[in-house]
Parts: structure tokens; C-alpha cells; sequence
């Protein structure tokens, strides 16, 4: 049996702020406070958490206090180096600057030492598959930059809804892409793509929306090799943010999965992407 509190696990999708954010807003008390980077890396050791992933907002607003995306990548770079080998971090996007000027800004954020991009179409307030992100994707896919792309729609007609992914994925066959959230219930559209799947936020909605079996029948039909381990730490819209990380152990521990299984979506799955 898989006891996931013990296994190693790589965190797929988190959020943490920046501590310059942190220090001008003192008196925050949503959970944002808890997107504090020294009190994650002490969690991690209680969870068996090796690495987790930085997941930018499309906001600059909230991830520097200079509102720029130069200072955003340099807040992202600045979080890996205070304690390396424990986070990646992926490139930001920001929708007041033109196709190309992001493009610039995501191709030195990689130099300077980011992995990824992370695109979260309902902020930016472009559709997934919208002319502006065309030359995002151009650069990832000819660099096998991978992108992970926010996909928790309210409607067919969603910014990021799954159809948007599809009609985006004929354009860019080659893109390595994670979709977060797994498309929320919009799923289906995505099985027969060539995608990785995060499961972050959206595991305690399925469990209250479908129960566990049904769950766990969902996730096999996309398969062992596409699935990561994620959690949006610190946001969920059930669980307050202590609360996360016991839900999905839990929840997982009750699942049918092989320890091999396992392994790979928690930890080395989204190793192999970042080798690429």
C-alpha cells in the first residue's frame, strides 16, 4: 500500500509571495499570508515534500511591489536561490505588455534561471488560444520551454476552458504543456490530448462532487504517466490552508494506484519535464 505522507513528492503547483509583498501588507489575514516561502520550506520537511514548483499569478501586482514583470522574475529567481535544490519557479506573464515584449521578458527570465511559463488566461483576461499568446507558445515550443496553463472554467466559452487548449494544441503539437486543475469539469475534453495533467485544487472538488471512486476512475483514464502531484498551495475553495496537504494524502492513500504509479505522479513526472 502507498502511504503518501512518506513518499517522496514534488510539489507541481504552489503559490508563494515574495517577501518584499509580504513586508508592505502586515496585516493581510487572507490566505495569501500562508504564501510565505521560510514557513513553506519548514512544512516541506513534515510533508516528505523534496521540491515544489512556484506558480506565478499573471499579476504583477501581486508578486512585486515595483508592479513590473522584470522585478516579478527577479522576486521568482531570488526564491530558488534562497534555498536551492527546493523550488522551481516558472516565468510570468504581463497582459499590459505587447506579445513580444513578454516574449523578451520570458526568454531573459529563463536565462536568469527559471523553468517554465506559466500562463493563467482568466487574469491576463486573453482566451487561452487568443493572437497574443501565439508568439508565447511559438518560443516555448521551439525551445521546449514547458508552459502550464490555469484551466478551471465556469463555461464552454471560459478564457481557459479545455476546448481553447485543444484548438491551441493543433497550432502547437510539439508544446510541452501541463494543464492545472485538470480542466476542472471540462476534463473530458483533454483525454485524448498530448498533455501532463496537474491535479491542484480541483482533487476536493471532485471528491465532493463525484466521491472517491468515481475520482479515482477520472484520474486513471488519463493515466499514471500524465498526472502530477499538485496541490495550489495555499489556495483552495473547500480546505483552509493547514488543511490541504493532510486532504490529499488522505484522499490518495484510499486510491488504487501501485507504488510505481505513484512514483510517477508524485515526483517524476514533473522531473522529466523540468530534464527537458
Amino acid at each position: 500500500m502507498v502511504d503518501w505522507f512518506k513518499i517522496k513528492k514534488i510539489d507541481g503547483h504552489i503559490h508563494i509571495l515574495p517577501d518584499e509583498v509580504h513586508e508592505a501588507n502586515p496585516d493581510s489575514e487572507d490566505v495569501w499570508k500562508k504564501a510565505d516561502l521560510h514557513k513553506y520550506h519548514e512544512m516541506m520537511g513534515k510533508y516528505h515534500i523534496d521540491q515544489a514548483v512556484i506558480m506565478p499569478l499573471n499579476d504583477p501586482w501581486l508578486m512585486s511591489m515595483e508592479f513590473t514583470i522584470s522585478n516579478v522574475h527577479k522576486n521568482l529567481c531570488a526564491m530558488k536561490q534562497q534555498y536551492p535544490h527546493s523550488f522551481y519557479a516558472f516565468a510570468d506573464v504581463d497582459a499590459r505588455n505587447t506579445s513580444m515584449q513578454s516574449v523578451k521578458a520570458i526568454e531573459r527570465a529563463i536565462e536568469l534561471g527559471l523553468d517554465g511559463i506559466k500562463l493563467h488566461p482568466s487574469n491576463t483576461g486573453m482566451n487561452a488560444d487568443d493572437e497574443y499568446n501565439k508568439s508565447i507558445f511559438t518560443y516555448a515550443q521551439k525551445n521546449k520551454i514547458p508552459v502550464a496553463i490555469h484551466s478551471y472554467p465556469n463555461s464552454k466559452e471560459d478564457p481557459c476552458a479545455p476546448k481553447r487548449i485543444v484548438h491551441l494544441l493543433e497550432q502547437f503539437p510539439q508544446l510541452i504543456m501541463i494543464v492545472c486543475h485538470m480542466g476542472a469539469y471540462q476534463w473530458e475534453e483533454l483525454l485524448s490530448e498530448d498533455v501532463y495533467i496537474d491535479i491542484s485544487a480541483i482533487l476536493p472538488d471532485y471528491i465532493q462532487h463525484y466521491g472517491l471512486k468515481k475520482t479515482n476512475e477520472i484520474m486513471r483514464l488519463f493515466g499514471a504517466d500524465r498526472l502530477i502531484f499538485a496541490s495550489d498551495y495555499p489556495d483552495n475553495r473547500f480546505l483552509k490552508p493547514e488543511e490541504i496537504y493532510d486532504f490529499y494524502f488522505n484522499t490518495l492513500n484510499q486510491m488504487d494506484f501501485t507504488e510505481e504509479e505513484a512514483a510517477k505522479i508524485a515526483y517524476q513526472n514533473i522531473e522529466k519535464i523540468m530534464s527537458l
